[in-house]
């Protein structure tokens, strides 16, 4: 008996240790949505990329998202297209769901928040069914990490391997931190929240380090209002090094 629970720690021992590995390259994990990609192939560079919305957005939304990914990534773009509504199954949709308190709110004000799997796993269908090499959708659900479970009410997050991307517009409003409503600015967070996303499945996992770069990691939503929509010099250089490679 004693020796079956030494092999039982041991069990134990390893599977922690392999969430953490699958954690640090960037690679999803929970045992309640497990992702099956059955035609998960390498990404082909240039490629076609789908935009889908979970809620409504402004309709010329699309038109500034497209607009952009375009001038920041220049030539690796067949096609960006507009998917449309994204939508979760009843049953689906109601999985995952934790209860978070809210920042800065009493103790009693919580909020739903949904697991990144959880859109993943669609995303891969959809990814599939449209023969796309990326896609992104962007939601109004605040969502946590399925890799991380501690990380809440994120800004947005990439699954490398199945190259998709969950940004949640919940922490880009001015009214999440009980300020006047400013649409502008709003636009503004969500298209380099969508360029921040689109940037780790192209160049890698790796934030950059400069100020000056989108691809800089946020903490705070002001940190996003600081950074520009553009890459810095050695990010671009990335950027150049694939294209030469693949000749595009």
């Amino acid at each position: 008996m004693a020796k079956f629970q030494k092999y039982e720690q041991k069990i134990r021992k390893y599977k922690e240790k392999l969430k953490k590995l699958v954690t640090r390259i960037g690679i999803s994990y929970s045992e309640e949505f497990d992702l099956v990609d059955e035609e998960l192939k390498k990404l082909i560079l240039p490629c076609h990329l789908g935009v889908m919305f979970y809620t409504d957005f402004d309709t010329n939304l699309f038109k500034q998202i497209k607009s952009l990914l375009n001038q920041v990534f220049d030539s690796f773009f067949f096609g960006i297209n507009n998917l449309g509504q994204f939508h979760f199954g009843k049953a689906l949709f109601s999985k995952g769901i934790k209860k978070e308190h809210k920042e800065m709110r009493k103790i009693n004000d919580k909020i739903s928040t949904h697991p990144t799997n959880k859109f993943y796993q669609e995303l891969i269908n959809i990814r599939t069914k449209e023969k796309l090499g990326i896609i992104i959708l962007l939601t109004d659900l605040p969502i946590y990490s399925s890799s991380d479970d501690n990380i809440v009410f994120m800004f947005g997050e990439t699954h490398l391997k199945h190259r998709c991307s969950v940004v949640s517009t919940l922490k880009l409003k001015e009214e999440f931190y009980d300020r006047v409503r400013d649409d502008k600015l709003f636009e503004q967070r969500v298209l380099k929240e969508i360029i921040h996303e689109i940037g780790h499945i192209l160049i890698g996992s790796p934030h950059c380090e400069e100020n000056s770069c989108v691809m800089k990691f946020s903490k705070a939503v002001e940190q996003i209002d600081n950074k520009p929509y553009s890459l810095c010099r050695e990010c671009n250089l990335k950027l150049d090094k694939i294209r030469d490679k693949l000749n595009f």
